[in-house]
């Protein structure tokens, strides 16, 4: 019987071997493609939507990057609030920082993603319900049962 041989995946942008996937268009990608500026379609959205890509706070642009200091380590910061969801700059309104390491399996092979999450001001003291929108999803829960539990007692 003849050995299972797993081939690599490789780049979609010049055929070498892969060494993760981007997490926003989800291409194999290999380390001097794995920017945002380095690869298609994330360079074409990027160019095109650049004016989406300001701090809500101050109106400043902000960069969302992801790089590859290794085959199997990749660096990814979307410059977006992680309670919120919107755009806020590194310098004035981040008031918390912090970087989540994720695990992917990729066939054979695993990659570590290390995400850097940031947290604006109105979601900084949030952070352990997920934020304003993890806060806010938290008490309509707590409302439907309360309103729930009040229809049932009282009929």
């Amino acid at each position: 019987m003849p050995p299972i041989v797993y081939p690599a995946p490789t780049c979609t942008e010049c055929g070498l071997e892969s060494s993760g996937r981007c997490p926003t268009c989800h291409h194999s990608l290999c380390l001097d493609h794995f920017g945002l500026d380095d690869h298609q379609p994330c360079a074409r959205h990027r160019a095109e939507h650049a004016g989406e890509y300001r701090c809500y706070v101050c109106g400043a642009p902000v960069r969302p990057q992801q790089w590859s200091s290794a085959v199997f380590a990749h660096y990814i910061d979307s410059s977006r609030c992680a309670g919120c969801h919107r755009y806020i700059c590194d310098t004035e309104h981040t008031h918390y920082r912090t970087e989540a390491i994720s695990l992917a399996r990729d066939g054979l092979r695993s990659h570590r993603y290390h995400v850097i999450q940031r947290y604006c001001a109105i979601c900084a003291p949030l952070r352990r319900f997920g934020g304003l929108l993890g806060a806010s999803g938290i008490l309509a829960g707590l409302c439907a049962i309360a309103a729930t539990a009040f229809i049932l007692l009282f009929r």
